[in-house]
């Protein structure tokens, strides 16, 4: 697992009015879109990349979210802005550090938590980057009898996609199997499913959505197959989206365990996990 480390980022404040221009030179939209980048860029607000301070263990904490923050996460600019971040994050050499040092499971962790942070603890935002940022697909193919149609699945480089592909968790079970690919695409699954049980506030209704996908994807998709580890990482997204809606605190590496060594129940922690969330960077 080698690569260069991503670029930084660049923040670009909203351009000032130019001298002579009269009030009504800025449209209502654009004065709401400078408001919110504004708001985005003022302290409290999560930087995407790591800086120099943080440490590791910073990355397995929540932060402080200002005020009504959350709110934030719904504007689709910010939403779209956060998913670029979350995906650079994990090219970063950084979260390779993360995987070594912690191991997957709670590098899986780290990738929600850095979520959360940049949404000022959105979860159900949280959840739909998470899912976004794991894709491990560029593209999907859709086929039919007569033709065939593909779709982009993200805005990334060729260069970019690989190099998140290969820094992307992959051993976050304890049967998952050799190779290089591992069970990172099983990391869609579960914070997809998550995603689709806290927002329904529902563990059927996303149970009956990911088994059509399972049951359409080897039928309708190009190279898909019914697995039934996809269909296991769905149930366990499912539990954690129904653990967060009780404490938006709880952590994905509870609820990434082999079905043998499921916890009977998924509303108790364990205190050193709970004394680890209290961390702050």
């Amino acid at each position: 697992m080698t690569g260069a480390p991503a670029s930084g980022h660049r923040h670009r404040c909203p351009a000032g009015r130019r001298a002579g221009a009269g009030p009504g030179s800025m449209s209502t939209t654009s004065a709401i879109v400078a408001a919110a980048l504004l708001l985005a860029l003022l302290p409290g607000s999560v930087s995407a990349h790591l800086s120099g301070e943080d440490s590791l263990r910073g990355c397995f904490s929540f932060g402080d979210p200002t005020p009504f923050g959350f709110l934030l996460a719904y504007f689709p600019p910010l939403l779209v802005q956060r998913g670029i971040e979350l995906k650079e994050f994990i090219r970063d050499t950084a979260f390779l550090s993360i995987r070594r040092t912690y191991g997957d499971t709670r590098a899986v962790d780290a990738v929600f938590c850095r979520s959360m942070r940049m949404t000022e603890n959105n979860t159900a935002m949280a959840l739909l980057l998470s899912a976004i940022a794991t894709m491990d697909h560029r593209v999907i193919g859709v086929k039919s009898r007569v033709f065939r149609l593909f779709f982009p699945l993200s805005d990334e480089s060729v260069g970019e996609f690989s190099l998140r592909l290969a820094h992307l968790p992959s051993r976050i079970y304890a049967d998952s199997p050799g190779g290089v690919p591992g069970d990172r695409d099983k990391l869609q699954h579960f914070f997809g499913s998550a995603f689709l049980t806290f927002a329904f506030e529902s563990r059927e209704s996303a149970d009956r959505i990911g088994m059509s996908v399972e049951t359409g994807e080897e039928i309708f998709i190009v190279g898909g197959v019914n697995d039934p580890r996809d269909v296991r990482a769905n149930r366990q997204g499912q539990r954690f989206g129904l653990a967060l809606l009780a404490d938006a605190h709880r952590l994905p590496s509870e609820f990434l365990t082999p079905l043998r060594r499921a916890r009977p129940q998924d509303t108790t922690r364990s205190q050193p996990q709970k004394d680890m969330r209290k961390e702050h960077p």
